[in-house]
């Protein structure tokens, strides 16, 4: 019964590996029902279970992006192109006229003579703009991090994202991850996350909770899921820049207007020196035009080497999102059985 309980485990998809393999080790069919699934519902929320931590091949569609004068000199040319947008319903009216009411404040001129002479203060301003304007929102994510010292492969996402309470859902929608889900609502299920594994792990366990905290959680990603969304990228960036600003260590410019998923977005560069423990050297940060959103930012190390790729694309905003729209029991979902 343990050889055959073995097997099943070992061919449980790519999607299982790391947990198997762990599992594998103990021997023990008992203690392996308890392991697979929080092993698996750690790395799924980690976004890591692709366990082969191997160096993604160079996209050859970014050679043109390396010719960007902002780009780092000796950064490599590892970002993946977004995603192609997913089908979905036409927005409805009401739909459209929320959008309507999150556009920028100023006319586009007026925004980009304040990021000349003082970008800091329009990361501020994009920063309170969300927080002021953006109640939920759906999108593709696309995240490409160094783990370790090895860049992973690009993960695409569908994403449903609420700010109160804080909620976001995530399913994974392409390879070796295909299938997976992931909730996780503040205050709800004891602060933990709600995670369907993909593959055949997905079949034996329908539901699992784990701590979005936990040391398990955050080994194979750089930031927890409680971090997720537009707004929480600037929430980062902007006390850095103060804190550089306030040590004298702080370049930050506007490099102008770029193309990002076919919108107008402002690029701004920041630089620190390799000290005072900054994230990273060069961070790239694009701000939609029109709605004043963080949706894109890019980071390199002192070597050039890619640390961090995180992009939001095919944006609908504040579509008034529902509980049952972060809740495990909706049959949209794949949390339940029946």
């Amino acid at each position: 019964m343990r050889i055959r309980c073995r097997q099943l485990l070992v061919t449980a998809g790519r999607a299982g590996r790391l947990a198997t393999a762990v599992v594998l080790g103990v021997g023990r069919w008992r203690v392996a029902r308890v392991a697979v699934p929080a092993l698996a519902a750690a790395a799924l929320l980690a976004a890591a279970l692709p366990a082969e931590a191997a160096k993604a091949k160079p996209d050859p569609s970014a050679a043109a992006a390396a010719k960007d004068p902002a780009l780092p000199k000796a950064a490599s040319s590892e970002i993946p192109p977004p995603p192609a947008p997913q089908p979905r319903k036409a927005p409805t009216p009401a739909q459209i006229e929320a959008a309507q009411k999150v556009r920028s404040p100023k006319p586009q001129a007026e925004m980009e003579a304040l990021a000349k002479s003082d970008p800091l203060e329009f990361l501020r301003l994009a920063l309170k703009w969300h927080d002021d304007r953006i109640t939920d929102y759906s999108c593709q994510f696309v995240k490409m991090e160094n783990i370790g010292g090895a860049l992973r492969k690009p993960e695409t996402t569908l994403m449903k994202f609420r700010a109160k309470p804080f909620s976001v859902y995530v399913k994974w929608i392409e390879e070796v991850t295909k299938g997976q889900e992931v909730i996780y609502v503040d205050g709800v299920n004891d602060g933990k996350a709600c995670v369907h594994p993909s593959g055949l792990l997905g079949i034996l366990f329908r539901k699992v909770s784990i701590d979005p905290l936990s040391k398990t959680a955050l080994k194979h990603s750089r930031r927890p899921l409680t971090m997720a969304g537009m707004g929480n990228m600037l929430r980062l960036i902007v006390p850095q820049c103060e804190a550089a600003k306030a040590n004298g260590d702080l370049s930050l410019t506007y490099e102008g207007l770029r193309q990002e998923d076919g919108r107008p977005a402002y690029l701004f560069k920041r630089v620190l020196p390799n000290r005072n423990k900054y994230p990273c050297e060069v961070l790239l940060i694009y701000i939609d035009c029109e709605y004043l959103l963080c949706v894109r930012t890019d980071a390199w190390d002192w070597g050039g080497a890619l640390l961090s790729h995180y992009s939001y694309t095919d944006l609908t905003i504040n579509p008034g999102f529902e509980d049952i729209d972060f809740n495990p029991d909706n049959r949209d979902y794949n949390f339940r059985l029946f």
